[in-house]
């Protein structure tokens, strides 16, 4: 299996579960111009698997816009879409996670965090 690196914001929130066993997000990084002169974004969809990351950094840090370094491996998925059809996606399974730039939206909530400790 090939390690990929990969750098960019992310594009929501991310999702987590109740018991932070399961993070999602997906990163976006431009990419240059087409020819009409339009950004073009590439993205791809993170999963973490990793209990205390999912909760002591993704949960508490990470928020749209945020940027971040992911280290990890594609594999192949497979899911069910809304209509019943079966779908194939890739994700990028973290395997190490650094954050370049925290969400503003974040920093507030940290910092409050910080202060009642």
């Amino acid at each position: 299996m090939q390690t990929m690196v990969f750098t960019g914001r992310l594009a929501a929130d991310p999702q987590i579960s109740d018991d932070f066993g399961k993070a999602v997000f997906r990163l976006l990084e431009q990419r240059g111009t087409d020819n009409a002169g339009k950004a073009r974004l590439v993205g791809v969809n993170c999963v973490s698997w990793s209990k205390g990351l999912n909760e002591k950094v993704i949960a508490r840090g990470m928020a749209q816009g945020c940027e971040a370094l992911v280290v990890g491996a594609f594999i192949d998925t497979t899911y069910t879409a809304r209509d019943g059809s079966e779908r194939a996606a890739k994700e990028l399974v973290v395997n190490r996670l650094t954050v370049l730039d925290w969400a503003e939206s974040r920093d507030a909530d940290v910092a409050d965090d910080r202060a009642a400790a």
